[in-house]
Parts: structure tokens; sequence; C-alpha cells
């Protein structure tokens, strides 16, 4: 996906053999690219009839918690609405993004499972053992 100024801030895949889809988000997180973003990846996990996400934020600069407001409000809505059961967030934890993403945990409140990751491969096995 791109900006209105034409730069890609969001790529979004289904690999092959895997049962989720991978979210890989890049520069900075305008609010408004998050919100398209994050509508467009749930609405292509239930397209393609899965149930998980790896959402990686290791290419993002900054934080996005000026839009944890709108994702409690209207993205885990429709997380829960499209069936998001489990998002693994990859990310260089000792960054501004994951703790964004640590506080969006704390709003999710267990209506989903999120875990935060900072190698890959982790995230993936995490994801594989509940696909199962």
């Amino acid at each position: 996906m791109s900006s209105t100024t034409g730069k890609v801030f969001l790529q979004i895949e289904l690999e092959p053999g895997q049962q989720w889809i991978y979210a890989n988000w890049i520069g900075y997180p305008t609010p408004d690219n998050v919100a398209k973003g994050a509508f467009a990846y749930l609405d292509w996990m239930q397209a393609k009839g899965c149930t998980a996400v790896l959402n990686d934020n290791r290419q993002l600069v900054g934080r996005w918690d000026q839009s944890l407001d709108w994702l409690e409000k209207q993205w885990i809505p429709h997380a829960l609405k499209t069936g998001l059961k489990h998002w693994a967030h990859l990310d260089n934890l000792a960054t501004f993004s994951a703790s964004s993403a640590d506080q969006l945990r704390e709003r999710v409140k267990g209506r989903f499972e999120i875990q935060l990751f900072d190698d890959q491969a982790a995230a993936e096995e995490w994801l594989r053992k509940h696909q199962k």
C-alpha cells in the first residue's frame, strides 16, 4: 500500500504454506496510514480464510500511540468481526514502536491473543503452534 505521496508504507502477503497474513510496515506511521493499512490486512486475512497476523514493525520509524484510541475503538472490533485470533507483533523491542504495541496489548484485554517478538522465527513458530 502506498500513501498519498506515493511512498510504500505497508506490504501485505500470504506466504505459501502459512496460515497467517504477513503485514510489513515501512517508514513513519501516520494515523491515516495506520487506519488504512490495519483495516486492509484484516480484510485480506478474512478473504484468505486466515485467523492470524504477523505484524512486522521492524522497518517503522517512530511510535504509533497517536493511533491507539482509534485502534481500540475501531480496529479491535473490526479485528474480532473478521475473525482475528492471534496477532504476533515483530519489532525491535527497545523501540518506541514496541512501546505502542505493548499499550495496544493492554487495550485488547484478552479478546484475542497478542505476543511481542524480536525474532521472526520465534513469532512464526508461535503462530504455527496456534494454527493447529
